[in-house]
């Protein structure tokens, strides 16, 4: 699982279904052994999974096991922050695979269905902060802010309770909406609205209390949020609909 969440708030694209185009693969010596695909529906519609972060993905290229870029440690064989769908399962190796709806325009791409499970999907390291006095905290590379960086009152921050390194919490905070949020960011032209930051525990301390079970942390442009009550089940908003999220 990963020590700090699964929204890392900078991507350029986040929470959007990966397409990946052309393929270098190498192939692999196992074979999608012969089993039937069962669907999850008689109708045979999408079911959604969930949120996948850094889950492993198996593809197949003419019934071969490959890697993208030729390189099984390539970000290209996990998930990145990607909304995934299904249409039904088969067994491959002797263990139940979820086939991923449009994932990869030149082969067929399975994930190991162990990893949409309770054991997956604790989201409980994760909690939501309110900001109750203005502070200044570091940034990102854990060096003094150089651009006036500055948290105000009524922010709503998301802390990692997995990433406290010595004096150092890591948290999410939003930038500017004009009443409260981080001020003295410079926006590069990236699709976000939040940024990824460090404080002190004597900051978190004094400056931070747990927010409301229902306080709104929203971390990109499409409005996409959590709440305390979202991460005790596991999951997000995304447009409107709470998703579950599975992670590594």
């Amino acid at each position: 699982m990963f020590k700090n969440k699964f929204i890392k708030l900078l991507t350029a694209a986040a929470f959007a279904v990966v397409g990946i185009g052309a393929v270098n693969t190498v192939s692999n010596a196992s074979t999608v052994q012969a089993s039937a695909f069962h669907y999850l529906r008689k109708d045979h519609k999408l079911v959604t999974l969930g949120y996948g972060e850094k889950l492993p993905v198996r593809y197949y290229y003419h019934g071969k096991h490959v890697y993208m870029d030729d390189d099984p440690s390539s970000d290209q064989n996990y998930t990145d922050h990607d909304l995934i769908k299904t249409h039904g399962w088969k067994y491959i190796n002797n263990q139940k695979y979820y086939k991923i709806y449009d994932y990869s325009t030149d082969c067929s791409a399975y994930i190991n269905a162990k990893y949409f499970t309770k054991k997956y999907n604790d989201l409980s390291y994760a909690q939501v902060y309110t900001i109750t006095k203005a502070f200044s905290p570091l940034n990102g590379d854990m060096q003094a802010s150089k651009t006036n960086l500055m948290l105000h009152p009524g922010a709503a921050i998301e802390v990692d309770m997995y990433s406290k390194d010595n004096d150092i919490v890591s948290i999410g905070a939003p930038l500017d909406d004009n009443k409260h949020g981080l001020t003295g960011f410079i926006d590069d032209g990236s699709f976000h609205a939040s940024a990824w930051l460090k404080i002190t525990q004597s900051q978190f301390r004094n400056n931070c209390r747990k927010a409301a079970p229902n306080t709104k942390f929203v971390f990109n442009d499409n409005g996409d949020y959590e709440t305390n009550a979202s991460l005790a089940r596991g999951g997000i908003y995304h447009k409107g609909h709470f998703y579950k999220v599975y992670t590594r």
